[in-house]
């Protein structure tokens, strides 16, 4: 493929996030306010928490549990109360229906989605590879751990109006800060607007059927390549790298996936 890797200094134009969320503000010779803080061996302990905390904690883990084995659709209130081991009265204390649980999980999923300082917290400034990496390293773990609730997503995006409007609202987000700034990304780029939301919204579905069919339905020839977690993260970022590069990533930065290299004309 041809082309020149990105220049760092593309770094300095605040936020951008693509699909899962990038901050190309990433400096990581700031200290952190909690970097600052001073350390004491005499920490107050840890307040213990509610027990109407605790018990909607529990109901939450019982439901992710079922979803990831059987599945939204055949999820029901007296099944999570028995995971749980509380008396079905206690669902109906916290929660209105079935629903309004699986609401509040899905929004805890998608806030760990949009959590870019906590996911990028070890890439380095002017590092865009180690970046894409690290955010298709969480979507692939969440695939891996939790497919029941990825499966969900999909349904809920679905069958209910409010969270497909919030699941797009949040995607289109992140989709537009990432348009906002071609222009200092790719100063000689001929691209009209709306030329470059049509490139980032297909680089945005990199990887997206590949981890619903290995992970959700669980394709034979997926799951017969062996790929650990790690290895298919870096695999999809080198694809996405190249796809809005039009070059291939550094072989330094490369662990896994460093054939893909050969992969060009």
């Amino acid at each position: 493929m041809h082309g020149h890797p990105p220049p760092d200094y593309l770094n300095s134009r605040g936020r951008i996030i693509i699909e899962f969320g990038f901050n190309i503000n990433n400096n990581p010779n700031t200290a952190s306010h909690t970097d600052m803080m001073p350390l004491s061996d005499n920490t107050a302990p840890t307040p213990r928490r509610p027990k109407g905390e605790l018990a909607r904690e529990r109901l939450k883990a019982a439901a992710v549990s079922l979803l990831d084995r059987v599945g939204y659709h055949q999820l029901r209130v007296k099944d999570i109360t028995t995971e749980a081991g509380v008396a079905a009265g206690l669902f109906h204390h916290y929660y209105n229906g079935l629903d309004a649980l699986i609401d509040e999980i899905l929004e805890d999923h998608l806030a760990a989605f949009e959590a870019t300082e906590q996911i990028e917290r070890d890439v380095s400034k002017g590092d865009w590879f180690s970046r894409l990496r690290s955010h298709y390293r969480v979507a692939v773990q969440a695939h891996a751990a939790h497919p029941g609730i990825m499966r969900c997503i999909d349904q809920f995006c679905v069958d209910d109006p409010a969270f497909r409007a919030r699941w797009q609202a949040s995607y289109n987000r992140r989709l537009k800060l990432l348009a906002a700034v071609f222009p200092y990304v790719f100063p000689n780029s001929d691209l009209n607007e709306h030329e470059v939301n049509l490139v980032v919204h297909a680089l945005s579905g990199i990887g997206q059927e590949v981890l619903r069919t290995r992970y959700i339905e669980r394709n034979a020839d997926l799951l017969a390549l062996g790929l650990s977690e790690d290895e298919l993260a870096e695999w999809l970022a080198a694809l996405f790298y190249r796809g809005l590069f039009a070059c291939n990533p550094p072989r330094r930065v490369l662990n896994h996936a460093d054939r893909i290299l050969s992969l060009k004309r």
